[in-house]
């Protein structure tokens, strides 16, 4: 446990050095926040950092690192993303989901956002047998530095000895800044 915590601190500190933050977005519901800040490596890569807290699910927190491309009006993140829960009504654990994020712009400062990981059995470590997480939105960009957003996330976990948990699941307004 301490190896992973501290492995994850290294990985995060040496983003840190040689990268700039460039987007925190933070969105909410009745029972959840969530925040995200995402720093750009350079021209094609990414790494961001997240942290949810769900009345019901509990804790979770993630690290991600993405390969970007852009198509025209078509933007694609391929990658992976760790993430470590601290759960209410389950047991804790950690998996490591392989997915991405997609995003199309639609004109008229318009654009719609998804994302989505799978963890099966053999990236899932602890009591956790597994994750999907689900994710899309529609943002409005207000000027190049701020943007509203609503969208729709679905987090699941399975576990090895205990029934499967929602972690998170419904719809959810928010706000993304770029600096």
């Amino acid at each position: 446990m301490k190896f992973k915590m501290w492995g994850c601190a290294l990985l995060l500190s040496s983003v840190a050095i040689t990268a700039h933050a460039s987007d925190l977005s933070v969105g909410l519901n009745d029972n959840v926040i969530s925040t995200d800040l995402i720093f750009d490596l350079n021209k094609h890569s990414n790494a961001s950092v997240g942290y949810i807290y769900s009345n019901d699910g509990g804790h979770l927190a993630s690290g991600a690192m993405h390969i970007e491309h852009d198509a025209g009006i078509h933007h694609f993140e391929i990658g992976a993303k760790f993430s470590y829960v601290w759960a209410k009504h389950s047991a804790n654990g950690s998996v490591v989901g392989i997915g991405g994020r997609y995003a199309m712009d639609l004109g008229s400062n318009l654009s719609f956002h998804a994302s989505g990981y799978y963890a099966p059995t053999v990236l899932s470590f602890g009591s956790v047998d597994g994750q999907y997480e689900l994710d899309s939105k529609v943002q409005f960009k207000l000027n190049p530095n701020l943007a509203l957003f609503a969208g729709y996330r679905n987090i699941r976990f399975q576990y090895d000895n205990a029934s499967n948990s929602t972690f998170d699941s419904g719809f959810y307004l928010g706000g993304q800044v770029s600096f």
